[in-house]
């Protein structure tokens, strides 16, 4: 994958010599040892894996996939770097943690990791250059209500294309459940999307999250885009909440589900091709259904 020949058509505009650069210098990201990691065990379950990736081979297949998802599929704008490498990667990967899925018989293909989440600790985030969510949202609320320790970062989650159903997905949360247990995280954070930029696509949706399933004003996160949009849609109001809620997208449904929040306010990632908002799942209150599943 590393010494993949570059594509014709590759877009200098986005070359960033510094990310290159780093790129190069850390050897794509080699996994530092933190202190006070705890001994999370390899989850196997038939043919699947379920493990914190702990080599550069595995965080590099990982990186691969979410470029595949990112950039190939969703249409996110990689800088010359990333696209010359297949991979996506920034600085944060180099503190976080990062969840994979393995089919050990996928056949085929040398790359077996079908699924990925990046997990990043308060504590590390604080130690290592903060949260990604933090590039986008104001956290102060959160941090202000819990200890670092207690606050886990999820983000970058995929799947590839061809795992996308409810095993994978519960493989993952199994995974993040214990890790939360091992940990004692009592909050979890992050960014949901959206795809694409266009706000008036997705005003109904907007708005019934925003009626719907905003967080209290405690914990309440602002975004950091000073743009203001045009947004809260009020004509549709007639409109079934099931059909609008069926209408979100699987990440977002999902983090609802079990008992999560959004922000009143989203960001528009234009380099992701995305509208993000920020999740966040108080773990006491998980819905009790998933509690059970999960965290007992």
């Amino acid at each position: 994958m590393l010494l993949n020949k570059v594509s014709e058509g590759l877009d200098f505009k986005h070359f960033n010599l510094q990310d290159l650069n780093l790129f190069f210098k850390n050897k794509s990201f080699p996994l530092k040892t933190l202190l006070k990691n705890k001994v999370f065990p390899d989850i196997t379950l038939g043919d699947f894996v379920i493990k914190l990736a702990n080599k550069k081979s595995e965080l590099k297949k990982a990186q691969a996939l979410r470029y595949s998802v990112f950039y190939k599929e969703k249409k996110a704008k990689p800088t010359f770097s990333k696209k010359m490498m297949r991979l996506d990667y920034d600085k944060t990967d180099k503190f976080a943690d990062h969840l994979i899925v393995i089919d050990k018989k996928r056949k085929g293909i040398k790359n077996k990791i079908v699924g990925t989440y990046r997990l990043i600790r308060g504590d590390v985030a604080l130690s290592f250059g903060g949260f990604y969510t933090s590039s986008e949202f104001d956290l102060t609320n959160i941090l202000n209500s819990y200890q670092h320790k207690q606050i886990l970062e999820l983000g970058r989650s995929c799947v590839h294309k061809d795992y996308r159903n409810g095993t994978t997905m519960n493989f993952l949360w199994k995974a993040i459940a214990e890790y939360i247990k091992l940990y004692d995280i009592k909050v979890l954070l992050g960014c949901a999307s959206f795809p694409g930029t266009d706000i008036q696509e997705f005003s109904t949706e907007l708005s019934y999250l925003r009626s719907n399933f905003s967080l209290p004003e405690k914990i309440s996160v602002k975004s950091l885009d000073n743009i203001n949009y045009p947004l809260y849609n009020k004509n549709n109001i007639n409109e079934s909440d099931l059909r609008i809620f069926a209408k979100l997208p699987p990440l977002i449904k999902g983090y609802l589900r079990v008992g999560g929040r959004v922000s009143d306010s989203f960001f528009v990632d234009y380099d992701f091709n995305t509208i993000d908002l920020c999740v966040v799942v108080q773990t006491n209150k998980i819905d009790g259904k998933y509690k059970k599943k999960f965290l007992n």
